[in-house]
């Protein structure tokens, strides 16, 4: 299945949405990725290297899940990317932080244990 890419202008938009929508009350997720895209031809050596991005809510219902897809040459990656950050940080705020507590504990523990390793004397 070929999923439709937007220009960047319209992924931004749809973004925009995307991101309000997800707020820390609904428990929506957002899903951003990036990566290389590969040409079906073999690349030529004067081709220019192209970067696909995803976003998607994560809903595992197909009927309610939002896919958006764009392409971004090389050569429009420094603006791409500056109005990209913008659009996240202005729209993330609403978003529920990761819980970190856990991971805060296990280090404790880690540092904790590791105090009381180097405080024993060896005799």
């Amino acid at each position: 299945m070929v999923q439709e890419r937007l220009s960047n202008d319209e992924f931004f938009t749809k973004l925009t949405s995307l991101l309000s929508a997800a707020t820390a009350a609904q428990k929506n997720s957002v899903y951003l990725t990036q990566k290389p895209l590969t040409p079906l031809a073999p690349p030529s050596v004067d081709s220019p290297r192209q970067l696909l991005i995803r976003a998607t809510n994560g809903s595992s219902e197909s009927a309610k899940k939002i896919k958006l897809a764009t392409v971004v040459d090389a050569d429009e990656l420094d603006r791409f990317f500056a109005k990209y950050a913008e659009v996240c940080k202005a729209n993330m705020g609403s978003l529920k932080k990761r819980d970190r507590k856990k991971r805060k504990e296990r280090m404790r523990k880690k540092g904790a244990a590791a105090a009381t390793a180097t405080a024993t004397p060896t005799a």
